[in-house]
């Protein structure tokens, strides 16, 4: 048993190197207000007209409580994989809890003069530059994919759905449940009017009150950027 143990966290590490910072992981939340102080700036150069600096600040929060190096819980499973047995529950990462298929996607883009933009040739001075070296567990990087990934994300279900008269409020909540949910639950939170479904769970979690508490830090951090 105790080789066993030893030798599927070798696994996982290797698979999941974040894993590594289980010992100090605990001590790196935050309060909001502790978030909004040390992180705050960068919400602000990162932000878009969509994805604002508060949202980007509540879903920091409520995702990995301010916490860079966030990480899932591990959980037990039946199956005949002795490697498989006893995992991270989920490959996500950071206080935004970016997932493997996510990070593939969002260090595409980046942010420049508050506009998302979409990685291009290396010479052309209005594309993204060195996002490959981009990692989950830099908080400059991690806001920088999250608003970017998120701004083109909410523009692309906008035109899909054909909701161009959605308000700022409606695109915020799609943004959000695109970060907890993806895409085509996204498309479908749009094509009903912005409306989820009764009971829709994403994983775990309840959409409706995950969207209720981003909506309830999004409001205390607006007030802690008021207070300055």
């Amino acid at each position: 048993m105790i080789v066993w143990l030893v030798v599927n966290l070798a696994y996982q590490v290797a698979r999941k190197p974040t894993e590594l910072f289980f010992p100090v992981s605990g001590a790196l939340a935050k309060t909001p207000r502790e978030t909004w102080r040390q992180y705050g700036p960068l919400f602000h150069a990162h932000a878009t007209s969509v994805i604002t600096a508060e949202l980007l600040a509540a879903l920091a929060q409520v995702e990995g409580g301010g916490n860079p190096v966030a990480r899932t819980h591990w959980r037990w499973r039946l199956t005949w994989n002795p490697f498989r047995l006893y995992e991270p529950a989920s490959s996500a990462v950071g206080m935004y809890q970016i997932t493997d298929a996510t990070f593939r996607e969002a260090k595409r883009y980046c942010v420049h003069d508050h506009v998302a933009v979409e990685a291009g040739p290396w010479y052309d001075p209005k594309s993204c530059w060195f996002n490959g070296l981009y990692t989950r567990v830099v908080p400059s990087h991690a806001v920088e994919m999250t608003a970017a990934f998120l701004d083109r994300s909410v523009a692309r279900t906008v035109e899909r759905q054909r909701v161009q008269s959605a308000t700022l409020e409606q695109k915020q909540d799609l943004a959000a449940v695109i970060h907890l949910c993806g895409a085509g639950p996204g498309d479908a939170y749009a094509r009903h009017e912005f409306r989820l479904t009764r009971g829709q769970h994403c994983g775990e979690h309840d959409v409706s009150h995950y969207l209720a508490d981003v909506n309830a830090m999004k409001r205390r951090f607006n007030r802690l950027a008021s207070a300055g």
